[in-house]
């Protein structure tokens, strides 16, 4: 299928679009910096995440049994509406309150963690399934790449404008020109990205009621408590294929892994370009310059991924993985962002590797169900290391001055952990693959 007649599928048009405004965040350059300006304190910043993770583990699997049971496009569309009320909730608490702000964040991670749980899976089946009715499912990592390029291009702008948004000095002339009395603070403009994202969910939401779905006829005996029933049968039963495929299970696992960490520290990213002194106004050109990467190599990745043989591919990239991590725990000014761009292609390359070979495997009447078990995994893992990351750093940060901390030594020092990490799990889930495959060929 040639970019015109893939983008005349309206499912995966539609999912085009979904995706690259649903992830399409003016705040992420600035992610961990808004939450300290809202008044929440590093800690609290890391336990709210963990709070993110623990209700996306709670719904994943449960809603991607719902969506094959009950229809995929309904989730999608619910999952868009409570993503638009969530962020209105950020956006317009008051902040006198410290408690108060505390309690409405705590809110927003779980109503975020339940929106991505409703969307996991059941967008990419929608879209998927679409192509599989019309015989072009080998078009699929094709259809990834160009979401990646899409996505990629929406971000180099959004992470230009949010970070230039969250830029005191470039705000100043802005509000001067439009007659404004200037910003003092970044706590005095912090909103303002949060506004831009609030209008970018409508964009998701139109997408997700466009999706199309045939309608799902519920179980002979109807109703809602038959439907659930089936639904939490379908949850079961895709859980024991999992766990009883070692294909699915390890290819879940490695994704878990690479995933969830990496995750962890570009979620921490703004702290990490602030530890090694780049300006605020620079974390959107850092933002781009990752996009721009994205775009340019999202080509090579899906070849790398289509056409390395599945041990070798997870063995180089599980290599590249450990030095990247090693290299940001030296914690380099300027310099450091170079890495941090490595691991960007690393996650990049792995996720398609990863769609490819479980849609590959995976039945059509439980395929939503099975990517929700993936998200299942990457976020029982994002919560392990958000509550070791925590722990770690109130430990490293109690060996040094309150004069270090300002200078954020001891962030870098806590850095260190993600090579430590990283390395003992791959290193015991290959040990594991190893035996499993010497029994009987896995990959």
């Amino acid at each position: 299928m040639t970019l015109r007649e893939i983008l005349h599928v309206p499912n995966v048009r539609y999912f085009l679009m979904f995706r690259s405004s649903y992830f399409a965040r003016f705040y992420y350059p600035v992610f961990t910096l808004l939450y300290l300006d809202y008044g929440l304190t590093l800690s609290q910043f890391a336990m709210l995440n963990v709070v993110w993770a623990a209700t996306i583990v709670l719904a994943e699997v449960p809603s991607g049994a719902f969506a094959d049971t009950l229809g995929r496009k309904k989730l999608v569309v619910l999952s868009s509406i409570v993503m638009f009320i969530e962020i209105a909730m950020i956006a317009f608490v008051p902040t006198g309150n410290p408690t108060l702000v505390f309690v409405v964040f705590l809110v927003n991670r779980v109503l975020s963690g339940l929106a991505m749980a409703l969307a996991s899976g059941a967008d990419e089946a929608l879209a998927y399934d679409t192509l599989k009715e019309q015989g072009q499912e080998e078009v699929w990592p094709r259809v990834l790449q160009i979401q990646l390029r899409i996505s990629s291009t929406v971000g180099i702008f959004v992470t230009l404008i949010g970070a230039a948004m969250y830029d005191v000095n470039f705000m100043a002339h802005v509000y001067q020109f439009l007659g404004f009395a200037a910003p003092e603070s970044t706590q005095d403009i912090m909103r303002i990205p949060v506004y831009a994202t609030l209008f970018v969910a409508l964009i998701a939401m139109y997408a997700a009621f466009n999706m199309r779905e045939e309608k799902k006829g519920l179980p002979s005996d109807s109703g809602k408590l038959a439907t659930t029933i089936a639904s939490l049968k379908l949850t079961l039963n895709t859980g024991k294929w999992v766990l009883s495929t070692p294909y699915v299970l390890f290819i879940l696992l490695y994704y878990s892994l690479f995933e969830h960490t990496s995750r962890m520290f570009l979620t921490m990213n703004s702290q990490y370009y602030r530890a090694i002194d780049i300006p605020i106004i620079y974390f959107g050109f850092i933002g781009a310059g990752i996009s721009l990467l994205q775009i340019v190599l999202a080509g090579q990745s899906r070849r790398l991924a289509e056409s390395m043989a599945p041990k070798s591919f997870i063995l180089v990239m599980g290599l590249a993985t450990m030095a990247t991590y090693f290299w940001i725990s030296l914690g380099w000014s300027i310099y450091g962002v170079i890495p941090a761009l490595i691991l960007i292609f690393i996650i990049m390359t792995m996720n398609i590797f990863i769609s490819y070979h479980l849609n590959k495997n995976t039945e059509s009447h439980n395929r939503a169900t099975v990517l929700s078990f993936k998200g299942l995994m990457f976020n029982l893992g994002y919560g392990l290391i958000g509550v070791l990351y925590a722990y770690y750093y109130k430990l490293v940060s109690e060996r040094y001055t309150e004069e270090q901390i300002e200078q954020h030594i001891d962030f870098i020092a806590s850095l260190s952990s993600f090579f430590y990490y990283f390395t003992f799990l791959f290193v015991a889930i290959s040990i594991l693959f190893y035996v499993k495959d010497r029994k009987a060929p896995i990959l």
